[in-house]
């Protein structure tokens, strides 16, 4: 569940919104007049909402993390062996 408060509350509670937000990953859906104006996220949600965004980067994890079950790896010192 997201959190909505106003932008004045935001303001006087920002440490305190910082700290839950970052613990437990919600959204803090901030608003002014009873719209919503900003979002906060969490550092790690929004890493997460960028390669889900970045398609070729996305697509790459995937090929990466299907090479690894395969056992299709290879030490750094394999790949830079002639470097």
């Amino acid at each position: 569940m997201d959190y909505i408060i106003p932008i004045s509350e935001a303001r006087a509670r920002l440490p305190f919104l910082i700290k839950k937000i970052s613990q437990i990953g919600k959204h803090l859906i901030i608003t002014r007049n009873g719209r919503a104006e900003a979002i906060m996220i969490s550092p790690e949600e929004l890493e997460t909402l960028e390669i889900k965004a970045d398609q070729k980067l996305l697509q790459s994890i995937l090929r990466a993390e299907e090479d690894i079950k395969k056992g299709n790896i290879y030490s750094h010192e394999d790949v830079f062996k002639d470097v």
